[in-house]
C-alpha cells in the first residue's frame, strides 16, 4: 500500500511538472476535449437509439458500458475544469484567461478554488480599480461557497494589502491561519473565526529532525515559562521520544525533510504538529516604532546613489519593538515549513507570521524612505529560524522590487561575529529569467555570480539591509549558540512586484 501511494504521489508530481509546459498543457486540453466530445456524442446517440428506434436498430451498448461512458464523461469534466483553470492562470493576456476560467467553471461549477485563481489573475500587474473590485467579488463568492476554506480569506487579505489596508489584511490572514491550523488555546476572541477550523489529521508525513527538535525545544520553553499549561507536557515528551527513536535508528541525519513518520508515529504528536498551539499577541504600538535618532533621509540618498542599490541600517527599530518581535517569534508556534534544505524553518505572512506590529513596521519604513519604496505596497513577509550551525539559504534573488532583511536574535548568540549575516552579489537576475530560474535553481544562480565578489554584511541584532530584490544574495555561514532562545532569526519584507 505504501509503495502504491508513493507511486501515485510521484506520478502526480511528474504530471504536474509536465503540465507546466505550455505545449503539454495545450495538447492535454485538445486530447481531453476530443475524448469528451466523442463520449458525449456516443452517449446521446445511445439514448436516442433506445428511446426512438426499434430494438433491432439499438446501438450494441449495454447498460454497464453506458454507465461507464457517463462516469468517464464526469471524470473528463473534472479534468477539463482543472486544465482550463491551469491554462487561465498561465494565460498571457486577460481575454484568454477569462475564456479559460469561464470554461473551467462550466465544467466544475461552484469550485471555490477556480474563483480564487481567477481573482488572483485579475490582480496581476497594474490592476485597475474595476479589476480589483471584480477580484473582490470573486473571492467573496468563493468564501460564500466554502465558508470554512482558508484560501478566499488569504486572497482577500492580499487584495487588502495591495490597496494599502494593512489592518484588514492582518485580520484576514489571521482568520485564514486559524481555519487552516486551528485556534490557539490563548487566542483573542476577535481573532477566532465563526466557522469550525480544520481538525488535526492523523497521517504519514515527511518531516525532519530539525523540525522535531525545534518543536520539542519550543514546547519545553513554553511549558517551563508557564505560557502553556502542564497538560501539554505529554506532547513534549512524545516529541522527545520520537527524536530518540529516529536518531537511535540513524534516520534523518541529513538536511531537509528526509524523515518519514508513519501514521502511528504522527498520531503521538498530531495535536501539536503543524497546528496553531500558541500565538503571542503583538498589537500595533501607539507610537513610532522606527529609531527616531537614525537619519533615514541619508540612508535613502545612499541607496539611490549606490551601485548596486543597497544600504545597511543599524538599530532600525526602537529596542522594545525589536524585543516584541523576538518574543513573538520565540513563543508563537508558527514554524511549519521544513521543506527546505539547510536546517532552517520558515513562517510566512499567510501562514501564521502575521501581527499588527510587523505591518506597522512595514508601513512606517515605507513612509520614512519614500524615494526607495516609491509607494510600493508590501507584497510578502516571512521569517526563518535556524539550527545553531547549518548551511542556511543558498544563492537566489526574490520576485519583488525592494527587499528588507533584518535580524532580531541578540548578538551574544553569535559565536562568529564577523559572519552570520548576508552575502549580496553585485549582479541582478536577468530580466528574462522566470521565478524558478532566479529563486530556486541554485546552480544557475551560482553560475550567474561566478567570479563576482559578494558584499558581506555581518550579523547584528536590529540591523537591517535594504536592497534591490533582483540582486543575488545568500545567507552567510554562521555559528550560533545551541540554545532555543538563541537561534538565529531573520525577517524579510518584500515590496512591489
Amino acid at each position: 500500500m505504501k509503495t502504491l501511494r508513493e507511486f501515485g504521489r510521484r506520478l502526480n508530481q511528474k504530471l504536474a511538472r509536465r503540465l507546466e509546459d505550455p505545449g503539454w498543457l495545450r495538447w492535454s486540453l485538445r486530447l481531453a476535449w476530443i475524448s469528451f466530445v466523442f463520449l458525449a456524442v456516443t452517449a446521446v446517440a445511445c439514448c436516442f437509439s433506445y428511446l426512438f428506434l426499434p430494438v433491432s436498430q439499438h446501438l450494441p451498448i449495454n447498460i454497464w458500458v453506458f454507465l461507464m461512458i457517463v462516469a468517464a464523461l464526469r471524470l473528463l469534466c473534472l479534468a477539463l475544469g482543472q486544465l482550463h483553470d491551469r491554462a487561465g492562470r498561465k494565460a498571457l493576456d486577460a481575454q484568454s484567461a477569462e475564456r479559460h476560467f469561464s470554461w473551467a467553471l462550466r465544467m466544475t461549477p461552484g469550485d471555490p478554488d477556480i474563483y480564487c485563481h481567477w481573482g488572483r489573475r485579475l490582480m496581476v500587474g497594474s490592476a485597475s480599480e474595476s479589476d480589483r473590485q471584480r477580484a473582490r467579488d470573486l473571492f467573496e463568492r468563493a468564501q460564500h461557497l466554502q465558508p470554512a476554506d482558508d484560501l478566499p480569506y488569504v486572497e482577500l487579505a492580499y487584495l487588502e494589502l495591495q490597496q494599502g489596508n494593512w489592518r484588514e489584511a492582518s485580520r484576514g490572514f489571521d482568520m485564514a491561519y486559524r481555519l487552516r491550523r486551528g485556534v490557539a488555546w490563548n487566542d483573542l476572541p476577535e481573532r477566532i473565526p465563526n466557522e469550525t477550523p480544520a481538525a488535526p489529521i492523523v497521517q504519514a508525513i515527511d518531516t525532519s529532525v530539525s523540525k522535531l527538535n525545534h518543536d520539542a525545544q519550543q514546547l519545553n520553553f513554553l511549558i517551563q515559562g508557564n505560557y502553556l499549561p502542564q497538560r501539554f507536557k505529554p506532547l513534549m515528551q512524545a516529541y522527545q521520544e520520537l527524536l530518540r527513536e529516529t536518531l537511535g535508528q540513524g534516520r534523518g541525519q541529513g538536511h531537509g525533510p528526509n524523515l518519514h513518520l508513519s501514521a502511528d508515529q504522527q498520531a503521538r504528536i498530531h495535536y501539536c504538529y503543524g497546528r496553531n498551539v500558541l500565538i503571542a499577541p503583538v498589537p500595533e504600538f501607539p507610537r513610532e516604532v522606527l529609531n527616531p535618532d537614525f537619519d533615514f533621509e541619508a540612508a535613502e540618498a545612499a541607496y539611490l546613489a549606490g551601485e548596486p542599490q543597497l544600504v545597511v541600517i543599524d538599530q532600525m527599530l526602537q529596542p522594545d519593538a525589536c524585543e516584541a518581535l523576538l518574543h513573538f517569534c520565540q513563543k508563537s508556534t508558527i514554524w511549519h515549513d521544513d521543506q527546505r534544505p539547510g536546517g532552517y524553518l520558515g513562517a510566512y505572512m499567510d501562514d501564521g507570521f502575521s501581527c499588527d506590529l510587523l505591518y506597522q513596521i512595514a508601513h512606517d519604513l515605507r513612509d520614512a524612505m519614500p524615494g526607495v519604496f516609491k509607494g510600493l505596497p508590501l507584497k510578502h513577509m516571512w521569517a526563518y529560524k535556524y539550527d545553531s550551525r547549518r548551511e542556511g539559504i543558498g544563492i537566489h534573488a526574490d520576485g519583488a522590487s525592494v527587499n528588507v532583511n533584518f535580524w532580531i536574535t541578540p548578538d551574544s548568540a553569535n559565536l562568529a561575529p564577523e559572519t552570520g549575516g548576508l552575502l549580496i552579489y553585485p549582479e541582478r537576475a536577468p530580466e528574462d529569467w522566470n521565478f524558478h530560474d532566479y529563486n530556486q535553481d541554485t546552480q544557475k544562480a551560482e553560475a550567474a555570480v561566478a567570479g563576482k565578489e559578494p558584499i558581506r554584511v555581518s550579523y547584528a541584532q536590529n540591523r537591517a539591509v535594504i536592497f534591490d530584490s533582483r540582486l543575488f544574495h545568500a545567507t552567510d555561514k554562521f555559528h550560533f549558540r545551541d540554545e532555543y532562545l538563541l537561534r538565529r532569526i531573520n525577517i524579510t519584507l518584500l515590496y512591489g512586484s
